[in-house]
């Protein structure tokens, strides 16, 4: 098994176990790192973790000091890893880990009155999820207004929904082939659901 190394917080240089397996992509810790850094305090935040693979965002953000996390992940076997580094961690009791596809999960939680200050996204490469998924948040909005989403994506997926729908460029990174884009979600559509280059 390959270890990813969290990079901040109280639990700074531990390792999270990760797949071996040939079709997993982890983000490598400098853009981890490089995220948070741009992101700054999350003490006391709730962090939404989607398409999470070994959970590595919402556990560096946890180690920092989020106050709950949620991780979403449609394969079983990355689900049992997941729960697995947070046992290993001592996490268990801050993290809620549901074996779903983003595409039913956030419809659920939103019925569910979850609500979430950050939201991680690191959808497959180039198959149209980043879109797709952004079209979740019109109706069932697990957020409040000027909340952060940081979303992972090919370079080469282009992807013009944020921008024209109500939300704004915060900042963007670049680390070979993957970007990392974060945005706020502006209030003209999370008032629906009210209840640079490296």
């Amino acid at each position: 098994m390959k270890g990813i190394r969290i990079t901040g917080g109280r639990l700074k240089g531990r390792s999270i176990e990760a797949s071996d397996h040939s079709g997993a992509r982890f983000t490598p810790s400098k853009a981890r790192e490089a995220v948070f850094n741009i992101i700054g305090d999350v003490e006391g935040k709730r962090v939404l973790d989607l398409f999470a693979g070994s959970g590595s965002f919402a556990i560096e953000a946890l180690s920092r000091g989020a106050a709950k996390a949620t991780c979403v992940e449609k394969d079983r076997e990355m689900c049992a890893l997941i729960l697995r580094n947070l046992n290993a961690l001592d996490l268990a009791s801050l993290c809620e880990v549901f074996n779903m596809e983003a595409c039913y999960a956030v419809p659920f939680l939103y019925k569910k009155a979850y609500n979430y200050d950050i939201i991680f996204m690191d959808p497959p490469y180039e198959k149209g999820y980043v879109k797709e998924t952004i079209s979740l948040f019109q109706n069932d909005v697990v957020c409040d207004k000027e909340r952060l989403f940081v979303i992972e994506h090919s370079k080469r997926e282009i992807f013009d929904a944020p921008v024209s729908e109500g939300w704004e460029t915060m900042a963007m990174k670049r680390y070979g082939d993957t970007c990392i884009s974060l945005y706020t979600l502006c209030s003209s559509i999370s008032s629906k659901g009210d209840t640079d280059e490296t």
